[in-house]
């Protein structure tokens, strides 16, 4: 699981309540700015919450495209804001050498190789969403604040294996990856769980993940459909439970009748 680093400060507003205004002090995320630099070489600056930056950065890597393994890295120095990493092959940051992987903002996702996913894993609606149940009751910081994303990497009794969170919901994603890579998880047999919607790009690193199953509490994009289709991952939104009405008795009570949408890959969720 995630180690817990201070990640809010509370701050003095004024809060409108019925009418009124009043003096109040909610906590507000950290947000920390961190420069990496690969083989010498300014990678990115990001904005990320202050905590399992390691993780983050190893995963940063693996989902750009710059490594295949932990094999790839020489070494990482971390101090403050400033991340230096030697990894074993050249890196090309140019416009045209950008275009050839996942690195850059840009890039065509629909011309991206990515692997094919094949596992044969079964899970159940109702393990979707007691994933997400147990999601939201390990995010502190998404609880306290409201201003986070929440991510985490879960077995198929939804188990949670990972619970991340971040300003980003990019940075969720390769902090959850990240994780898996220096803990040596098989992937192949996770279910991921995120609080936002899933794009196309953060659907191919899924796919190069070897996750073969991903849900979002909201919406996904047409494009990650696609992606998701043509590399035989299963892509589910919408995932959230309803009350359930007792007909005969003519009352609602609480319940867990999970909803969810699965725009590909049905063959994985089981009865």
């Amino acid at each position: 699981m995630n180690h817990r680093t201070t990640t809010s400060r509370r701050t003095h507003c004024h809060k409108l309540s019925g009418g009124v205004m009043e003096d109040a002090d909610p906590p507000l995320v950290i947000e920390s700015e961190l420069r990496i630099t690969v083989n010498n070489t300014h990678l990115a600056t990001v904005s990320i919450l202050p905590e399992m930056t390691h993780e983050f950065i190893t995963g940063y890597l693996f989902t750009q495209n710059l490594i295949d393994s932990l094999d790839d890295i020489e070494s990482m120095t971390i101090h403050k804001s400033t991340a230096s990493v030697q990894i074993r092959q050249p890196i090309d940051l140019s416009p045209e050498g950008r275009q050839s992987g996942l690195n850059g903002r840009k890039t065509d996702m629909r011309n991206v190789s990515l692997p094919r996913i094949t596992a044969d894993l079964k899970v159940k609606p109702s393990v979707v969403s007691t994933a997400f149940d147990r999601l939201f009751e390990s995010a502190d910081t998404y609880e306290e604040t409201e201003g986070v994303h929440a991510a985490g990497i879960f077995t198929t009794q939804a188990e949670p294996l990972c619970i991340v969170e971040d300003i980003d919901r990019h940075n969720c994603l390769d902090k959850a990856i990240g994780w898996a890579l220096l803990n040596g998880v098989d992937t192949s047999i996770c279910l991921f769980a995120i609080t936002s919607r899933i794009t196309s790009e953060m659907t191919a690193k899924i796919c190069r993940s070897g996750i073969p199953f991903a849900a979002t509490r909201t919406a996904v994009t047409e494009q990650s459909v696609a992606i998701a289709k043509a590399c035989g991952m299963t892509l589910a939104g919408f995932v959230k439970d309803t009350d359930e009405r007792d007909e005969q008795a003519g009352e609602t009570r609480p319940g867990h009748k999970p909803l969810m949408k699965v725009y590909t890959g049905i063959e994985r969720v089981s009865d």
